[in-house]
This record gives C-alpha cells, structure tokens and sequence, in this order.
C-alpha cells in the first residue's frame, strides 16, 4: 500500500520567504505556500494538509488567527507559528487559541526547522484519522464520568489563589493545593491528577522543571500558566519544552479559568480513551542546563508511585 504525500503549508507575506522555504523542503514533502490568511484557508480547504507553518505578522489576517481557524476547519493538521517577534499577545495567543505545536523564532536555524517540520508530519500522518475535540471547552464527552471525576492540583504560594480555585469548582471536581513542589509531589503521589494549575515560580522554587518531567514521563497530566509573569521567552519554552495547555494572567478572570479547566479536563478524558493521541503533544528535548541532575533525580524519585498509573501508556 502507498503511503500518502505529506503536504506541507507555509504562509509569510514576503515572497521570498516562502520561496525560501519551497526551496529548502520540495525534496521531502508536497509544498504549498501562501502569501496571505485567506489564500492558506482556500488551500486548507481543498488539500488535505499535513503541516501548517506561519508567519505571524501578516497584513489582513495575523498568524495565530489563520492558526485559530486551521484548528476548526482541519483539526488534525499540525500547526508551527513562525516569528521574528516577541510578541507577549500573539505568544499566548498561539495557546489558547491555536494549540500550536511549536514556536519557532525568525530567523531560524534550517536543522532546527527541518526537524520539528519532520516530527510534525510524522505525528499528523500517524493520527490523522484519530478524534480530536475542536471545541473542548463545549464539547460533551462519551465518557462524563471520567470528566465529573477529574482532579485538580492548584501549585501557588499565595493561599488566596488556592482558596479561591478551590471555591470556583469544589462542587465540579477535586481540588488540591500545594504551596511548594514537595508537597506538588506528595499529592501527585497520592492522587490520580488530570490538571495543574500553577504559577513559574513558588515559594523561590521554579515549577517549570518540574512541568518539563511530568509532560516527558506522565504526559496525560495537563498544565495551565496561570501567573502575572509578561516574560514572552518563558512562554514559548513553555510551549515547546512543556506544551502547556493554557496561559491564564493573574488576578483571576473566574469565567476564563473555569473555561480553560474544562477544556483541560475534556482532553484528559479523550487522551485517557486514545493514548496515541498524545504523541500530538510531544516535546523538545530540554537544554542539558534547564535541568539539574539532583533536581531530576529528587522529582523522579517524588513521582515514582505515577509509574504504574502510566505504565499504560508505554504499552499504547
């Protein structure tokens, strides 16, 4: 049987860019480009596309808005924001409403954008038939009981920020909070957690390592940002090293939390039914500096009762 044509999308408003970018992967892949939003989505339309890559600054249509629609219009096709700004808005933007795949910062390095280009269209290939939620703050799950049975891990320092998440949906799910990472472990330990909501930083400790951790090893547990941090650099290594799920600014916005929760947990319940979907999700490999040895080997050993909850997955 032949295997299918990976199709690879790249839009930029500069000519030569996509020119460029042709150039650089017409060997490996069935290269489209666009010069616009509304060319890519007639594209989109039409062709079944593996891999979307695309400028944010554009006139007309930005890049995270064309990703928005990608994402309703061809659910399954991986999305890349390609940048050469540090744009806080578009950044958080490419969370919440694209779920990118990766970030990547003009200009790029041609080893680096050929890799994460590859990955991505492998993982579409190999899930391209596979469901996915295009509204998982809306959508109604086959499995409700998992949904209505889902914990919640609440990692803040500030015990107002625990009390008032614990208020917002004790009624829904349950809710745990924790003040610093040991005892973020201790209840990871004991609970079967489908969400963690927490800030970068707590209690002078930083909760991006051990996000880095959970989302290589126990990958069904998602992550929210929820922090007053506007450092556009940690989001994207958020994104590309973490995948979190969601970024939510401090102080709360009730509605928007409760809608970002529920959302996570609706994907909890659809990666708990297809494992292989998770792979969709995968990570870059963190710089050797990011984590320390002793650091690693302390959450590793704090974790090691989530092996054989995850075992599953290894299996998948």
């Amino acid at each position: 049987m032949t295997q299918e044509t990976l199709r690879v999308l790249f839009v930029d408003d500069e000519e030569r860019i996509v020119s460029l970018l042709r150039t650089i992967f017409r060997q490996s892949y069935e290269v489209h480009t666009a010069t616009s939003g509304a060319q890519a989505l007639e594209i989109i339309a039409k062709t079944h596309i593996h891999v979307i890559v695309s400028d944010q600054r554009m006139p007309g249509m930005l890049g995270i808005d064309l990703l928005s629609r990608v994402r309703q219009l061809s659910p399954n096709t991986m999305r890349v924001l390609l940048t050469g700004y540090s744009d806080l808005a578009a950044i958080v933007g490419s969370v919440n409403d694209g779920e990118v795949f990766r970030y990547i910062n003009k200009p790029w390095d041609h080893s680096e954008i050929k890799a994460i280009v590859a990955q991505a269209a492998e993982i579409a290939r190999t899930t391209a038939n596979a469901p996915v939620l295009v509204n998982s703050e809306a959508a109604t799950l086959k499995a409700p009981a998992l949904a209505s049975a889902a914990e919640i891990l609440v990692i803040d320092d500030n015990a107002d920020v625990i009390n008032s998440i614990t208020g917002m949906f004790h009624n829904v799910y349950g809710v745990h909070g924790a003040r610093n990472i040991a005892q973020a472990i201790d209840i990871l330990e004991k609970h079967d957690i489908s969400v963690i909501i927490t800030d970068t930083h707590v209690s002078n400790e930083d909760t991006t390592q051990l996000l880095r951790i959970l989302k290589t090893q126990y990958p069904l547990i998602l992550a929210i940002l929820l922090t007053e941090a506007q450092d556009a650099e940690t989001v994207i290594k958020l994104i590309n090293q973490v995948q979190i799920f969601r970024y939510a600014n401090k102080p709360i916005r009730r509605g928007a939390l409760q809608l970002s929760v529920k959302a996570a947990v609706n994907q909890n319940v659809l990666y708990k039914n297809n494992p292989a979907l998770l792979v969709r999700h995968a990570v870059e490999a963190a710089p050797e500096t990011a984590l320390t040895n002793s650091l690693k080997v302390s959450i590793m050993n704090g974790l090691r009762a989530l092996r054989g909850r995850f075992a599953f997955l290894r299996e998948a």
